[in-house]
């Protein structure tokens, strides 16, 4: 009776236990994360974002069904990350859709559009049936819905440089990163105001039609004319009133301007500036343009008309060349290499005059980032006007580029002729650059400010601008009075990351803190080696299948010994 009292108790005090652990763990929550980078673990900005919800987030992830490794592992990592996210908060929910169940082609196809027009890309794969391959398509995003507004994430990230397992690597990375800034974006009522100047020859409202869309998901933005003045009660122009306009801002962006600013305007920009404001400078050194191969084979491309930009630029320590990178690391464009019965025959060949530059910086703007195109692009210089300024390379050419100084003769007949690798010797050219630290006003110790009614800023302490040395980075084409994405290039049928670019980098001049230091955490990958594994797949092999049977019988045979001892005495 007192075995079976014992008993008793320690079956209810183990129920207990148990009980008292499942009601503890319901209301505290803890994991143990044994990474070295806790790779594992959101971030602590991640979880303040989701602890201040206060309604449901609903995620519909497209990423069911039978895919290969790789994309299945995509889709174990993301429904991982949604797991930890919904374990924050309850009110972040989530689901995983197969878009391609059903088996009437018709049915997917009409699915697939649809995703398509609401901002999904769909991807091809080659799936190996025993010796044959067969194309699948799979919808590789999801739509996150918050209040009756959605946002589509594109979760594969494809980057041209990259082998399939680095871009599947860089896509899981990545996925902390799209959540929680759509999140973000959803839950933002109050839009910063971005502003796109005009009044000097800029790239037009359809030219700048796919950034501004994918911008407004989280700015508003305005088109602000530094031309178009309100008269004051002197009959003169309201330079104050536009300033504050101006002010309002919180980033400016200058796209592709071609005519020469006035002083008054470079004046008010200055101001902006000395005034904490942000600007993105997307500037041509160089005038040229593909339409003008359109009806012959040649052309000559000219330095720029004097913007009045130069001595302002310099100031703040760079220095935009009139010339033409040639790189050998370029996108392609069709050529008539051939004429058959009158019939050209057209191939795609390097376009040396469109460099494709591969991001290599970890920095926040550019790390995972796809390569990003340029259009008749020139070399930026870095100058020591101001020891006070951070001068970060962001964008540049391959080390295989050569300098053409302009008027420089562009032909097609350039394209057929293989490049002289000797003469691609000039190294890499710096073509985008973040500069940060504490500027001077051009106009400090000048007499004569343009405006006395302005209140003068000599200087200003920590802020940011990024200098590009291309306006059409910017520019999206446009197809029968369609905007195609920007970046998009429908000679190759190649997506370059042009708008990822511009989208970071605005990104980073408003100091989106929390997105930057989600996007900037480092997890590592640690690839295989396939070349060892290939040489040495037989003997691990052998090894997997045999030495745990070895293990057994030691251990067995160690067993044994130890029970005859035992029973022998």
């Amino acid at each position: 009776m007192k075995q079976k009292r014992t008993q008793f108790i320690q079956l209810i005090s183990l129920i207990f236990i148990v009980l008292l652990v499942n009601f503890i763990s319901t209301h505290i929550y803890t994991r143990i994360d044994l990474t070295k980078e806790k790779r594992y673990s959101l971030s602590n900005e991640t979880k303040k974002v989701l602890n201040q919800l206060d309604d449901y987030v609903y995620v519909e992830v497209y990423l069911e069904g039978n895919f290969p490794s790789g994309i299945e592992r995509l889709s174990i990592e993301t429904k991982r990350i949604l797991t930890e996210f919904k374990s924050y908060n309850t009110l972040f929910q989530f689901s995983f859709i197969n878009p391609t169940e059903s088996k009437d082609i018709k049915t997917q196809n009409e699915i697939i559009n649809q995703l398509y027009e609401k901002g999904l890309t769909p991807t091809t794969l080659q799936v190996k049936n025993g010796e044959s391959y067969s194309e699948k398509i799979i919808i590789p995003g999801a739509f996150v819905k918050f209040r009756g507004k959605e946002k589509a994430i594109q979760l594969l990230k494809s980057q041209i440089s990259r082998s399939p397992e680095q871009n599947i690597q860089n896509s899981i990375r990545e996925l902390e990163y799209e959540f929680t800034n759509a999140i973000l974006n959803l839950q933002s009522t109050m839009k910063p105001h971005i502003a796109f100047l005009r009044g000097h020859g800029e790239l037009n409202d359809k030219e700048i039609e796919d950034l501004t869309k994918s911008l407004s998901e989280k700015y508003t933005i305005d088109i602000v004319d530094l031309r178009e003045f309100e008269i004051d009660t002197l009959g003169e122009p309201d330079v104050l009133k536009k300033l504050n306009q101006i002010k309002l801002k919180k980033l400016i962006v200058i796209a592709k301007p071609e005519s020469a600013f006035l002083d008054i305007d470079k004046y008010m920009i200055d101001q902006y500036i000395m005034n904490g404001g942000k600007v993105l400078w997307l500037i041509d050194g160089t005038m040229a343009d593909m339409d003008s191969l359109s009806n012959k084979n040649s052309f000559l491309a000219y330095p720029l008309r004097d913007l009045n930009l130069s001595d302002q630029l310099f100031k703040y320590g760079i220095r935009l060349n009139s010339n033409i990178v040639e790189d050998i690391s370029s996108s392609k464009i069709p050529i008539p290499v051939r004429v058959t019965n009158n019939n050209p025959k057209w191939e795609l060949m390097p376009w040396r005059y469109f460099p494709v530059s591969i991001p290599t910086s970890d920095h926040p703007i550019t790390n995972n980032l796809n390569a990003v195109k340029f259009d008749f692009t020139g070399s930026i210089d870095t100058v020591m006007t101001n020891t006070n300024i951070k001068k970060t390379i962001l964008l540049k050419s391959s080390p295989y580029t050569k300098l053409s100084n302009t008027p420089f003769e562009i032909s097609l007949q350039s394209a057929l002729n293989p490049p002289d690798q000797n003469k691609f010797n000039t190294g890499p050219q710096a073509l985008a650059v973040l500069l940060e630290g504490n500027f001077e006003s051009i106009y400090k110790n000048r007499l004569n400010q343009l405006d006395r009614k302005i209140t003068f800023k000599s200087s200003i302490e920590d802020t940011k601008m990024i200098i590009v040395s291309d306006g059409d980075i910017a520019k999206n084409k446009i197809s029968r009075g369609q905007s195609l994405p920007l970046g998009y290039d429908n000679y190759e049928k190649k997506l370059y990351g042009n708008k990822d670019f511009l989208l970071n980098s605005i990104d980073y001049l408003l100091e989106d803190n929390a997105l930057i230091q989600i996007r900037t955490r480092e997890i590592k990958m640690r690839l295989l080696n396939n070349q060892k594994i290939n040489s040495e797949r037989l003997f691990w092999q052998v090894t997997n299948v045999i030495s745990p049977i070895i293990i057994v019988l030691i251990i067995g045979l160690f067993i044994n010994i130890i029970r005859r001892k035992n029973y022998a005495k």
